[in-house]
């Protein structure tokens, strides 16, 4: 993949600007192929893929209180949440939100990590 030097003024791949930002993004996402989105696009492209495939890799956060995607700019409120055990990870969190009207389901192994494991519930 070329690296390309990007400044708050450049149009991105999305046909935006990099999104208001602080010293520890970048204001942009990259996907798998290199193309270039502003936050609130990051947040379009991540509710297409979940609507396509059904899973999605998202955050946990907020004391267990939301999903968001990595830039935060797709939140949705976790309506349920579970704690258990793990026998590998030690512990697990299993959570429960709606995304479209449709029930869905993640699970964030261990104390470690922000990342949840969501698919959509089979209805």
């Amino acid at each position: 993949m070329d690296t390309k030097t990007i400044t708050d003024a450049t149009i991105l791949d999305c046909g935006h600007v990099p999104s208001n930002h602080d010293s520890c993004t970048t204001g942009y996402g990259v996907d798998r192929n290199g193309r270039t989105a502003c936050y609130a696009c990051c947040a379009l492209n991540d509710k297409q893929s979940m609507r396509d495939t059904g899973r999605a890799v998202l955050y946990l956060v907020n004391d267990d209180s939301e999903v968001t995607n990595w830039p935060g700019s797709l939140r949705l409120h976790v309506y349920h949440a579970r704690k258990g055990r793990h026998n590998i990870a030690g512990s697990r969190t299993d959570v429960w939100f709606q995304f479209e009207g449709s029930e869905w389901h993640g699970t964030q192994y261990g104390e470690w990590s922000e990342l949840c494991h969501c698919k959509k519930s089979v209805s």
